[in-house]
């Protein structure tokens, strides 16, 4: 059995790092052979994602694509990125290999056109969508009886990490839109020390100015995977406009607050009813610090089973791919 992996991978992107790690652990453990699209090979067992022949000649030699995790099929950061990833996914079902979205999330799509290519992509038979929210798993639902609500890919590496760091921060902010800059000045009040930890690059040089308004420390790389993640666990409070700062402190029970965030919401809502951890703005903050600290939302065991169950109906339909490329 041999597939090709591929997602956002490889841009030092903390969330679709984690995803990749969570998807090759399970692949290795299971001992399946793979080929990851990245942006540029870097060995035999890559692809650069960007090089159609040899994305091509790897769709060729594998039985199956699988798209590890993350919202790619949307268009609100990228229509070029969106029809990127469609074509891939028509690549492949020419070929005659199916392709399994795991862990992915769908929309938003705001051009009609893409709208037609999602649905007419979803609805193919030989496309098993494993969503990760369940807005994204009722739309498949309808189009596609191979759906199965799965997990984050990223927490099945979560659950290999055994023993936290120090709480040596008060709070870890993770921006993302310069917009929102003079809006953290609240949080002088709240806490003395803050580090401010962009997990992506894009991200920097907000950092920079939130951080120099704040007198906080800042972390410059964000490709330093494990060193974000260590941050991110190091502190008491997190104070997040991206999702998977999120994932993790609900994973290991780390209060936390959401910021202008849908991705986020759409994925918690399979968890919990609770909202006092999602808000558009910081002017709401104040008033739900203490309820969120005083009962954090702490998700570890539902989070492992649901991947455990997750990684088991991925592995048993690769079986059966496998088994009927062999009759």
């Amino acid at each position: 059995m041999k597939v090709l992996l591929s997602g956002y991978y490889g841009y030092g992107n903390l969330g679709d790092e984690l995803m990749r790690m969570g998807m090759e652990d399970f692949l290795k453990r299971y001992k399946i052979d793979y080929t990851i699209a990245l942006p540029k090979r870097v060995s035999k067992d890559s692809v650069s994602r960007f090089n159609l022949l040899e994305i091509i000649g790897a769709i060729f030699d594998a039985d199956a694509l699988i798209y590890g995790g993350g919202g790619l099929l949307q268009d609100v950061t990228s229509t070029r990125s969106f029809l990127y990833y469609v074509t891939t996914i028509y690549i492949s079902l020419l070929m005659g290999k199916p392709v399994i979205l795991f862990g992915n999330s769908f929309g938003p799509v705001k051009k009609p056109l893409n709208r037609f290519l999602l649905r007419k992509t979803i609805k193919n038979g030989k496309v098993y969508p494993f969503p990760r929210d369940l807005v994204s798993y009722r739309y498949a639902k309808r189009l596609n009886k191979h759906t199965e609500l799965s997990c984050d890919p990223s927490v099945r590496y979560l659950a290999t990490i055994q023993i936290l760091p120090e709480k040596t921060f008060e709070a870890v902010l993770v921006p993302r839109k310069v917009e929102n800059i003079g809006k953290y000045d609240c949080l002088k009040r709240h806490f003395e020390k803050v580090i401010v930890c962009p997990v992506q690059y894009s991200d920097v040089e907000t950092a920079k100015k939130i951080a120099q308004r704040l007198d906080a420390e800042v972390i410059d790389n964000p490709n330093d995977i494990q060193n974000v993640l260590s941050i991110i666990l190091s502190s008491k409070f997190i104070i997040s406009e991206r999702f998977h700062p999120t994932l993790i402190a609900a994973y290991f029970g780390i209060p936390f607050i959401s910021l202008e965030n849908s991705k986020a919401e759409r994925f918690f809502k399979k968890y919990t009813d609770r909202r006092e951890f999602f808000a558009k703005d910081m002017l709401e903050f104040p008033q739900r610090y203490e309820k969120i600290v005083s009962a954090p939302l702490y998700l570890k065991t539902q989070m492992d089973k649901e991947c455990e169950e997750s990684f088991k109906k991925l592995y048993k339909i690769l079986i059966r791919i496998k088994t009927l490329n062999i009759t």
